[in-house]
């Protein structure tokens, strides 16, 4: 009788976690609409190295590509045709032509491309152009097979993720927020904390429960936990909130999605939330 109440024990002490580790259906949507906003980018960037691999990476033809490939994606900053060397030879829109024939082989996920010749998805970085950004590129291959540069699409990640996430949180009793897997936030409703890093960044110090979290989240592709942080902002009080996150990844980048909800308890009711 002993071990029979100690089961029963056991198993109710672990139905919240059972509960916890299944995705929320607004969490598996997310999941489902970023990993097909990343397929359809893959296909923009495919068919424009397909077209350049034909026309060549500069003149009239390549800026019409670039031109289109741009207009297909709302959150483009810009398109751009990167030489063998490392070299923008063609970016569109106009605006940015100031650009062409900057060298950026020093930049990291370039010299992936120029080195392996494979699709690559960059971490955020400082961009020529000035912006804090993400780079997709695509190796273009003359029709004899020979590399011949790349094909870049360079997006803001917090307007890629915001025109996504924001209609599904709105108004609901979860909120999501996104990070890579290095810490910096690259979505959340308190745009305050787009940008800052979870290990590094000084509002998140004090905060040891999420700091391990955060690194569970970033060693891990799924997973659920808890943690106390701010409510809404940076400036708002302390409340207690779980967490269930799934992962999404374009040529072997990966982001997490992480769903969150405030718990109930005397000081706080269930509303809108920040991470």
């Amino acid at each position: 009788m002993k071990n029979l109440f100690l089961l029963l024990f056991c198993f109710l002490f672990a139905l919240p976690s059972a509960f916890a580790a299944k995705p929320s259906a607004t969490l598996v949507n997310t999941r489902q609409q970023v990993t097909a906003e990343f397929a359809r980018l893959d296909r923009g960037l495919k068919k424009a190295a397909k077209e350049l691999g034909k026309t060549g990476l500069t003149g009239d033809d390549a800026r019409r590509i670039l031109a289109a490939t741009c207009s297909e994606f709302s959150y483009t900053i810009d398109c751009s045709a990167i030489d063998a060397y490392g070299r923008m030879k063609t970016v569109e829109p106009a605006r940015y032509r100031s650009v062409e024939g900057t060298d950026i082989s020093d930049q990291l996920h370039v010299r992936q491309i120029l080195k392996r010749h494979k699709p690559v998805l960059s971490a955020v970085f400082r961009s020529v152009e000035g912006d804090e950004a993400v780079d997709a590129e695509y190796p273009v291959f003359s029709p004899s097979g020979r590399f011949i540069g790349a094909v870049s699409i360079l997006f803001h990640p917090e307007q890629f993720l915001g025109e996504i996430i924001r209609p599904k949180v709105q108004g609901g009793q979860m909120d999501i927020w996104v990070m890579e897997r290095g810490g910096r936030i690259l979505y959340d409703v308190d745009r305050e904390q787009v940008g800052l890093n979870l290990f590094t960044s000084p509002p998140f110090h004090s905060y040891k429960e999420l700091l391990l979290l955060a690194k569970k989240i970033a060693q891990t592709e799924r997973g659920n936990g808890a943690y106390r942080f701010r409510k809404a902002n940076l400036t708002d009080r302390d409340v207690r909130k779980t967490a269930c996150w799934q992962s999404v990844s374009l040529y072997g980048t990966s982001w997490r999605l992480v769903g969150i909800k405030v718990e109930k308890d005397e000081h706080s009711l269930q509303g809108r939330h920040g991470k």
